[in-house]
């Protein structure tokens, strides 16, 4: 048998501890493996919670976390270890020993160890995943990145300043550029124009931010501008101005480069108030300005360079005219002439010559002489900054349109803010409200229509231009400056954006008609004001401003048909308002205003109301009187939460009805008859919907219904919306704010009836979970069905179908969706979670022309995107699909799709059979010209990305030229992309990501018919790949493969020239060995170790351009950079723009760089090597050596700024000879060397992490090394040092160190278990240095953490912190924790000369300092005037916080000292703790005041018997008064406190909000009252008005709450003193106190009595009561059944008793025989 004495013998020589866990491994083993199989499922739902958030992300097109990813990773490696173990679990669990029968102890033991160690690492995994943030936008795509409108035109005259311009930007130091010239000369489209160039070639890739400035800047707006572009999400406030302005200083100074553009400023603008660096030539930004005025440019901004952009030469100015009017103007000779004469009066300004043309184009002659008279008109206005044949030509351009509908929308586009997004409804709305327009429409949809086509006229007149998208617009600067010069002399507007006070009446001029007026600050507006003739007012203000509107401001302007305010704080709005009869529209857009009910006076004409973005939470009851209301806007409401019933059914004329995204407070109506009642508490319910729906007056609707439920039963009628955006069951998404002004979203099992005429008219339509999409889409699909859609997302629509979109076989009988005719818009279609096998047939693909995005995701059973399956038309069989618009494709987790194009095998072998091979994911029947983004993740049945017989590359109708970025993820079958050639047609690719594909050997192959295509010498030039990351491919060998490369191990086997990339990620690629295979080495690797001591980067591969580099576990590269290279490397520029170099994890590496290769790394800013368990050096040289052992040479890192140092288990030095590496075990002369000695530079360091690093002993050697002649000066600019876990350190910084650090701001040592001292002062001059002062003028944060040894902060000072030759001017966070060999921290004896030194400290925290008897001496008390917290925890022998001499008392008499600015104190866990200050029982006494503290916790402190004392005690006249701020107090575990305050306490207690009172065994009362003379109280009453919380909890001996009551506060007049006003009081277990009156403290107290509510207490008592009642009666019934119970009972106990004796009998025997075991097991051998 196997005893447990055999058992040990088997595990073999273990220690006692050791065995012992050996034996509960095998006897735990069922137990471990079902815990880990419990935690395992645990971990199984929060993947499903994480994944479902991933998925989330993904629909929105985030990019998933790293940290996110290394999770779901690790859960993945995980669940297949688990799965294993679990498998050999149940192999081997009944293997038998071969001694014996009884089961494997040696593999149970080593199952059940690894069980347990799984379920804690599931435990730790589950513990990391609650991620704050799964995802984080993704850069903006390429196509919406452009700054330009396409419309750039390259004229000769202006190539060389375009050359020069990006010249500067690129090569340059000159770091701030401005370009100026005239109003519409072309400034703006030509620095768009270079903006993205320099994006596109890489300079400034995805970095480039375009604000636009104008004459009134608005930071915020600027700052949102540039967020913006640069995709970045502010965490600031919107208000927050400094938030946003730090974020985005911080996001500029990344490391990345940036281009900034500041377009059209017309005064001073301070760029550190936006946010914006200008780059040193390390971090920061190129910043472009464009302005009108030289001198801004050269004297206020003081440019470093300036460019002028002059007008175009009388030639090209002619050319483009022509393009404009026609070119058959030369063939026109009655108006040739003329048109010369035209052409030049628009002085070679482009803007005035593309509207000027435009105007004139194709017209005949005598429009031509009537412009030219005209133009002689206008030359006498003068504009400021604007030509005056330019505002002449402009002028001409307005009077040529050719309807006033067009020239008055013109004129309110200028009523707009400077580059504002003009909204087309907000026009619509103007020009209803005002009878604008000439054809009168009747209802707000025909207008739309009239003003849709006038702004078609005025953007075909190149006076307006496109905006983001088709439902704004946009007005240029100059334009709109004439065509506010317009509206003043003809229409009399006034327009003034940045106004500081309100305009004067005009004197002798027309009074004025419309108004905009934009503040950037005003408080009230006068009142008295007189316009009779003003029909339109817009009020608005840059930021959020508190408005005083006076009662009287609209009793002159009786004719108001349009007031707008925006932004605006009022408290109401004004009583006049009532008198505006005329008033037809009210915005009050983005105001805070606290009553509207004044709206009710408007009823009779009141059309438009729009509150969007208002605070609102409720709208008023009088809303409902505005009857003749046409439309109301509700929109970003986020506050609203009521709607009283009767308001929306009231409101009969609503043709537009806009409510919050967000509201979901609908009332449902259950019963019609109970309807009345208590309507005026009840929200709004749809049913009130039902008279405008039916009318058919209401066309547009925006509206959140969260349940079907809510909808009316009989359903209502939808059928009449023109326009609508509309959600059930699931409210929009962030990234679903679509242009599509028809947009419905439905989720749930099924579309109600009502819904089915809005799918029909959809531009943007998402189904959700709907059931019978077959029926309801198809039957909707015969014939030209949904000829507006534009987007489409299907998603967990369970229908079986074999096609979505394909032609059905018969009208009868159908599997698949929607015939040709259907869906000819549709530009994006996503398809997720459906059963279909296939997407499309081809016909139905052809069809699809203007599809741009397709995204399917998670359609299990799908098997191609485009299928033919019972197709029979030759045509299907053969021809080719074009998607000839899609730029945007993603495939995730499709895990049975084989092909995009399902190939049907027609031809067949001469048996018979199919000849069926893998399908390519794309095959030569897919062709995809324009596709710039190809995502494919987790399609499991794909083993190739392109076809091996791919076209032609010369075709210029091949597919995938256009293509971008590629990224692979998680194709399990995946072995490569394609042929090689495919690389020749993926000619624009920027960015190649291959992920997770465990089978992928190569990136690419090469065909038989290829091997001649490159020869051996030949070169791979990728011209456009900027991002290459290639990560956790398990089995890759090479980038290509080839009949050279079965064994190469490394990427390339030619030479290849990366000539853009700037980003290279190499992650967990176990058999790579080398980058790009030496020619003579190729083929040779079995049996050749020279192959394998092939460096990762040799001569072979050029990357000129390549600033970040990481390279991640690698497993079996020994070196990185070739030193034989180095000169190749030079010559070619190669590494030359290194910025960001992190190493991790690559085992076998000895070193990192070459010492030549620092020549190339002038640009490295962060460098990181992490887990380099081999790694001796980081930069390793050969050759020979100085005195020192080093070679006589600098080397300098000139541009670093950051360096880590993590995990190097075997790391050396820094700078280690080449020829020693690897040879460091039993060396001490390698031993022996510092990390960083004077042969290497910092002089740009600003962070410096050095952990656990375990060998060195010295991080700076301890005597000065000789210096070499052209010595660069070292770690002068180091900010941060932190080192931890450096086991064999002895000190950190040697003395002479100092004078360099002086920029230092931050040291944090921690875990350094042989360390002395910090500063070491072993200088062979000692001499020189024994009265110096030891000063770090800058530091701010000081952390020293578990230094075991640690014995003072300076050589010579043994157990004493801190002595007087160390000063620290500026010190503000001081942390000592776990040093358990310091004493004291500050010398007793004060200096002998005052220095400055601690005077700023704001944080001292001591914790674990178990030798430490006291905190500070009272000298250092006056020098912490600044100190803010005090946290003394778990420190054994303090007796005192404040330790004074004897000899001090004198010098400081009786005055006390004052923490002034101290306010937060905590004391926990000091044993010894007797009191504050030295010779008191107290821990405060009156010799030290603390006036700004607001918390106090005393916790753990036994010894003490009183906070304060009892009576007090003479005061000094100028003593700062004490506890005025306390908020909190805690008090807890204080054994031999009896109380907590004294009386006389009370009145300094006013602001206490929270008392707590826990654990203290002696406690009797919380107040003493026992004053010498109690009448000085007696007449006065104390409001505890603040006091929120009260929590006594265990206080056994408590009698009463205050001296001379034995009832606690029942007794007001016993104790008058006490007024508390509490809302929450716990009370748990107070044995002592008798009773507890609360009517005294707070009548309407509900608190806890042990945890339960006074409430529930009576209840519970009473209830009781009536048990117990019951219970007498029935005692004597029941006796003789309760008898024969128990003896029932007692017998079954007596059973249950015996069974568990015996288990714990089997236990204790079970742990005998472990321990005795364990006492043989030591003799035992295997």
């Amino acid at each position: 048998m196997c005893t447990p004495q055999c058992i040990f013998e088997k595990l073999g020589g273990l220690a006692c501890d050791e065995a012992i866990k050996a034996g509960k491994y095998v006897v735990r083993f069922a137990k471990n493996l079902k815990n880990m199989q419990d935690k395992m499922r645990d971990l199984d739902d929060c993947r499903e919670d994480i994944e479902s958030k991933v998925g989330d992300a993904r629909d929105r097109g985030e990019e998933i976390k790293v940290d996110v990813l290394h999770w779901q990773s690790n859960v993945d490696k995980l669940k297949n270890d688990v799965d294993q173990l679990v498998g050999q679990s149940t192999a081997r669990e009944n293997m038998r020993c071969i001694t014996c029968s009884c089961p494997n102890i040696m593999r149970r033991y080593k199952l059940s160890k690894r069980a347990e160690e799984h379920r804690v690492d599931a435990n730790n995994l589950i513990e990391k995943s609650h991620f704050e943030e799964i995802s984080r936008p993704r850069p903006r795509p390429p196509e919406l990145e452009s700054l330009s409108d396409n419309n750039y035109v390259n004229f000769d005259s202006r190539a060389s300043i375009y050359k020069d311009l990006m010249d500067a930007l690129k090569y340059s130091n000159d770091n701030l550029i401005g370009v100026y010239g005239l109003g519409g000369v072309g400034k703006t489209t030509l620095v768009k124009e270079v903006g993205d160039q320099m994006r596109q070639d890489g300079t400034f890739k995805w970095q480039v931010a375009f604000a636009v400035v104008s004459k009134d800047l608005n930071v915020k707006e600027v700052q949102s501008e540039l967020a913006g572009s640069l995709n970045l999400k502010f965490k600031a406030a919107t208000d927050d101005q400094e938030g946003r302005r730090t974020e985005l200083w911080n996001k500029f100074t990344n490391g990345d480069k940036y281009l900034v553009i500041l377009d059209d400023i017309w005064d001073m603008v301070d760029l550190k108030k936006i946010g914006i660096p200008i780059s040193d030539g390390k971090t920061g930004c190129k910043v472009v300005l464009t302005s009108r005025k030289e001198d801004l440019l050269r004297i206020t901004m003081k440019v470093d360079r300036k460019f002028s952009i002059a007008e175009l030469p009388e030639e090209e100015a002619w050319d483009l005219f022509k393009k404009k009017v026609g070119n058959s103007i030369e063939s026109r000779p009655k108006i040739y002439l003329l048109a010369c004469e035209l052409c030049r009066q628009c002085k070679g300004l482009p803007l005035a010559i593309n509207a000027l043309g435009t105007a004139l184009q194709d017209k005949p002659d005598y429009t031509w002489k009537n412009a030219s008279d005209k133009l002689k008109k206008y030359m006498l206005t003068q504009i400021e900054g604007i030509d005056r044949g330019v505002m002449a030509t402009l002028r001409v351009s307005y009077d040529m349109l050719r309807s006033s509908d067009a020239q008055f929308c013109f004129l309110l586009c200028c009523l707009f803010a400077e580059d504002a997004e003009i909204p087309i409804e907000e026009l619509t709305r103007h020009c209803m409200a005002r009878r604008l327009l000439a054809q009168n429409p009747s209802t707000f949809d025909e207008a739309r229509n009239v003003v849709l086509t006038v702004v078609d006229a005025l953007k075909s007149a190149s006076l307006l231009t496109t905006g983001d998208h088709e439902n704004v617009v946009k007005i240029h600067d100059v334009i709109r400056d004439v065509g506010i010069a317009i509206s003043r002399d003809e229409e009399a507007f006034l327009v003034d954006h940045g106004a500081l006070q309100w305009p004067e009446n005009p004197i002798n001029e027309p009074s004025y008609s419309t108004i905009s007026i934009n503040f950037k600050n005003i408080k009230e507006l006068p009142d008295g004001l007189v316009y009779p003739q003003l029909y339109a007012l817009m009020v608005g203000s840059s930021e959020l401003s508190d408005l005083e509107v006076p009662d009287n401001f609209f009793n002159g302007m009786t004719q108001l048909t349009v007031l707008s305010f925006t932004k605006m704080h009022m408290r109401r709005l004004p009583s006049s308002l009532a008198k505006l009869k005329n008033l037809r529209m009210l915005n009050l857009n983005g105001c805070k205003v606290e009553d509207i009910a004044i709206l009710k006076d408007m009823k009779s004409n009141l059309e438009v109301l729009s509150l969007r973005g208002s605070n609102i939470k409720a709208l008023p009851p009088e809303i409902s009187q505005l009857t003749s209301l046409r439309l109301l806007d509700l929109r970003g409401c986020s506050s609203l939460i009521e709607i009283p019933q009767g308001i929306i059914s009231n409101l009969t004329n609503l043709e537009e009805l806009l409510f919050p995204n967000n509201f979901h407070q609908w009332e449902a109506i259950i019963d019609k008859k109970k309807e009345g009642t208590n309507s005026s508490n009840k929200n709004t319910g749809l049913e009130e919907l039902r008279q405008s729906l039916d009318n058919g007056k209401l066309t547009t609707l925006h509206i959140f219904i969260p349940n079907v439920m809510l909808l009316p039963r009989d359903g209502l009628k939808f059928e009449n919306l023109k326009r609508f955006r509309i959600s059930v069951g699931s409210n929009f998404e962030w990234y679903e704010n679509f242009p599509e002004t028809r947009f419905l979203k439905h989720k749930g099992s099924s579309l109600r009836n009502e819904f089915t005429p809005l799918v029909d008219k959809a531009e943007a339509l998402s189904l959700i979970g709907i059931t019978g999409l077959k029926k309801m889409l198809h039957d909707r699909g015969v014939g030209n069905g949904f000829p507006d859609l534009r987007y489409l997302k299907v998603e967990s629509c369970d229908d079986d179908l074999e096609y979505f979109l394909g032609e059905p076989k018969s009208s009868v009988q159908s599997h698949r969706l929607h015939p040709l005719q259907s869906f000819t818009k549709l530009n994006r279609l996503v398809i997720e979670k459906c059963k279909l096998r296939y997407l499309f047939t081809p016909t139905a693909a052809r069809g699809l022309v203007h599809l741009e995005q397709l995204t399917v995701r998670s359609c299990e059973i799908m098997e191609a995107i485009v299928g033919f399956e019972g197709q029979n038309d030759e045509n299907e069989l053969i021809g080719d699909v074009m998607f000839s618009k899609l730029k945007k494709l993603l495939l995730t987790n499709l895990p049975n799709l084989t092909s995009f194009y399902a190939e049907k095998e027609k031809t067949q072998t001469t048996t018979g059979s199919s000849s069926a091979h893998p399908q390519p994911l794309f095959n030569n029947k897919v062709i995809l010209p324009v596709l710039e983004e190809l995502k494919v993740e987790a399609l499991d049945s794909i083993e190739e990305i392109w076809d091996k017989q791919s076209p032609s590359v010369n075709q210029e109708t091949a597919s995938f030229g256009q293509l971008r970025n590629i990224t692979v993820e998680r194709c399990t079958k995946l072995v490569n992309l394609g042929p090689l050639n495919i690389l020749g047609r993926l000619r624009n690719l920027q960015d190649l990501t291959i992920e997770r594909c465990p089978n992928v050997e190569f990136i690419v192959f090469k065909n038989g018919n290829e091997e001649e295509e490159v020869a051996d010498d030949s070169t791979f030039i990728i011209s456009q790949l900027r991002r290459l990351a290639i990560k956790k491919l398990e089995k890759l060998k090479s980038f290509y493969s080839s009949s050279t490369t079965s064994n190469a191990q490394s990427l390339f086997n030619h030479q290849v020239c990366f000539s853009k990339l700037t980003s290279l990620h190499l992650s967990e690629l176990p058999k790579l060995v080398s980058f790009c295979t030496e020619m003579g080495e190729a083929g040779t690797t079995e049996g050749n170790p020279t192959i394998h001591a092939q460096p990762l980067f040799n001569g072979k591969v050029i990357f000129p351009v390549l600033e970040t580099l990481s390279i991640e576990e690698v497993g079996n590269i020994i070196e990185i950079w070739d030193k034989l290279s180095i000169t190749v490397f030079e010559a070619h520029g190669s590494f030359c723009q290194l910025m960001n170099v992190e190493v991790r994890g690559c085992i076998k590496l000895t070193h990192l760089f070459p010492s030549k290769m620092h020549q190339l790394l002038k640009n490295l800013k962060v460098l990181m090597v992490e887990n380099c368990e081999t790694m001796e050096g980081v930069v390793g040289f050969e050759g020979d050596v100085d005195e020192d052992g080093l070679r006589n040479e600098q080397v300098c890192f000139s541009k670093l700024t950051s360096l880590r140092l993590e995990q190097l288990p075997k790391l050396v030095s820094f700078y280690i000879k080449m020829g020693e590496v690897g040879t460091t075990e039993g060396n001490p002369t390698i031993h022996a060397q510092p990390l960083f000695n004077g042969k290497v530079a910092f002089p740009a360091l600003e962070d410096l992490t050095i952990w656990v690093v375990p060998i060195i002993r010295d991080i700076w050697p301890q005597q000065p090394l000789s210096k070499p002649a052209k010595e660069v000066e070292s770690f002068c600019k180091l900010k941060a040092i932190a080192v931890c876990f450096c086991e064999r350190l002895e000190y950190v910084l040697p003395s002479y160190m100092l004078p360099q650090l002086h920029n230092l701001l931050k040291l944090d040592i921690e875990d350094c278990e042989k360390l002395e001292v910090i500063v070491s002062n072993k200088l062979k001059e000692k001499e020189a240095t024994n009265n110096d002062i030891l000063v770090f003028p800058q530091l701010k944060t000081l952390k020293l953490e578990q230094l075991d040894n640690l014995k003072c902060f300076c050589t010579g000072t043994d157990q004493l912190l801190f002595s007087h030759k160390v000063a620290f001017p500026a010190l503000e966070y001081l942390h000592i924790w776990n040093t358990p060999s310091i004493t004291e921290i500050w010398d007793k004896k004060p200096p002998e000369q005052e220095i400055e030194s601690f005077n700023k400290l704001a944080t001292i925290a001591i914790v674990c300092c178990d030798q430490l008897v006291y905190v500070l001496p009272s000298y250092m008390l006056p020098r912490l005037q600044n100190l803010q917290e005090l946290k003394i925890w778990r420190c054994k022998e303090v007796e005192v916080i404040v330790s004074k001499e004897l000899k001090e008392k004198e010098a400081t008499g009786n005055d006390p000292i004052a923490f002034s600015q101290l306010k937060d104190v905590k004391f926990s866990n000091l044993p010894k703790l007797k009191g504050f200050y030295t010779g008191t029982q107290l821990i405060f006494s009156n010799k030290v005041a603390f006036p700004a503290l607001e918390h106090l916790t005393i916790t753990e402190v036994p010894m003490i018997k009183e906070i304060w004392d009892k009576q007090p005690l003479s005061e000094p006249e100028k003593k700062p008064k004490s506890f005025y701020k306390l908020m909190s107090i805690h008090v807890e575990k204080c054994d031999q406190l009896v109380y907590v305050f004294p009386s006389y306490m009370l009145p300094q207690l006013q602001n206490l909000q929270k008392l707590v009172i826990a654990n203290c065994k002696e406690m009797e009362e919380i107040i003493s009252n026992k004053l010498k003379d109690k009448v000085a109280t007696n007449n006065n009453i104390i409001l505890f008005a603040e006091l929120k919380t009260v929590i006594l909890q265990f206080l056994p001996n408590l009698k009463r709450l205050c001296s001379e009551t034995q009832l606690g506060f029942s007794n007001k007049d016993a104790f008058p003193v006490l007024e508390i006003n509490i809302k929450e009081l716990t009370i748990q277990d107070l044995w002592g106190l008798e009773d507890l009156e609360t009517s005294c403290i707070a009548p309407n107290l509900m608190f806890l009595v042990n945890g339960t509510s006074t409430k529930e207490v009576a209840i519970e008592e009473s209830e009781e009561e009536e048990e117990e009642e019951e219970k007498e009666e029935d005692d004597d019934d029941d006796d003789d059944e309760e008898e024969e119970e128990e003896e029932e009972e007692e017998e079954e106990d007596d059973d249950d008793d015996d069974d568990d004796n015996e288990e714990e009998e089997e236990e204790e025997e079970e742990e005998e025989d472990i321990k005795n075991a364990n006492d043989n097991g030591g003799r035992g051998g295997d």
